[in-house]
């Protein structure tokens, strides 16, 4: 579903909530059209005619972000340099996105439901059988511009949510595509093996810096209101995240004793997600020992000082 920002800018939407496997796209018009990100799904993207797209801008290469990036093979891949390697290697791709095997990515795809890209909502999102090496053209650095018509997009490195997570700020429209800096009431998700809180908290006090008067999130509505206070609840809920985790250490524990202790996902899923939870933990415990909060008392077992 296409909806119109302005005269040649348009969000691609999937066909249902923005969540999981999907994000929204942004597609740029002109003669050589940008799309940024490709996870709203094969029938959304259908309306934007993938043939006709010069160049496919990637936010950072989870796959909700890069899977339908198999329907552009006109188009000129790109994206950060700092995950390029995401796209040749399968193992750091795994671990990358948060998976063991190859076989969990299936069984996810088998949970919520979509299996190929011939179905209705939630089943037209394409899952390789298996991993295949993705070309790129090439990738993009800090600042780099590309233009397209009259308006010119600045990469914006923003990372925390992954090391190579960018942004794409379109300044004549004040208008930033933010990827997974998302505004969710219930924070970030720091599931990536490279998630870094300090990264995050740097990433957001630079969008406040650039001062956009629209955010396009992957995984929300367009927000325009009260940016400011959005940006500092979504941080928000990572600190008080990490205030919950120091009230626990007062008595020590090992990452695994702590599992039980914090339904990042309250939903039932698959014990592989455990994984994503013991990982985001990790970064809680790892921003604790830096900031002095936390130490490791003896090998694996933390508490708070």
């Amino acid at each position: 579903m296409l909806h119109q920002l302005s005269k040649d800018i348009w969000i691609v939407a999937p066909p249902v909530k923005s969540r999981y496997p999907y994000c929204n796209c942004l597609y740029i018009d002109g003669d050589a059209p940008i799309l940024i990100d490709t996870g709203a799904g094969s029938d959304a993207l259908a309306e934007i005619k993938p043939d006709s797209i010069g160049l496919v801008l990637i936010t950072h290469s989870h796959i909700d972000h890069t899977h339908s990036t198999v329907l552009f093979s006109q188009a000129d891949i790109m994206t950060s340099a700092l995950e390029e390697f995401y796209y040749y290697d399968e193992q750091l791709f795994l671990v990358h996105n948060g998976f063991r095997a190859w076989e969990n990515i299936r069984d996810l795809a088998n949970i919520v439901g979509f299996k190929s890209s011939h179905q209705p909502p939630f089943q037209d999102v394409p899952i390789m059988d298996r991993f295949r090496h993705q070309p790129l053209k090439g990738t993009f650095k800090d600042l780099q511009q590309f233009q397209c018509g009259p308006h010119i997009l600045t990469a914006l490195h923003l990372p925390g949510h992954t090391a190579g997570h960018f942004g794409f700020y379109i300044e004549k429209l004040g208008l930033l595509m933010s990827g997974d800096i998302d505004l969710m009431a219930n924070g970030p998700w720091m599931g990536s093996d490279n998630a870094d809180i300090d990264e995050l908290i740097c990433s957001v006090e630079r969008i406040k810096e650039v001062d956009p008067g629209v955010i396009v999130p992957s995984h929300r509505r367009v927000q325009r209101d009260d940016l400011r206070k959005q940006l500092d609840a979504f941080l928000g809920a990572v600190l008080e995240r990490q205030d919950r985790l120091l009230q626990v250490l007062q008595v020590p524990h090992s990452l695994d004793q702590l599992l039980p202790l914090f339904p990042l996902f309250p939903e039932i899923r698959p014990e592989y997600v455990n994984d994503w939870i013991l990982t985001t933990l990790r970064h809680h415990i790892e921003f604790g020992l830096r900031h002095r909060q936390l130490a490791e008392v003896s090998p694996g077992i933390y508490e708070r000082v």
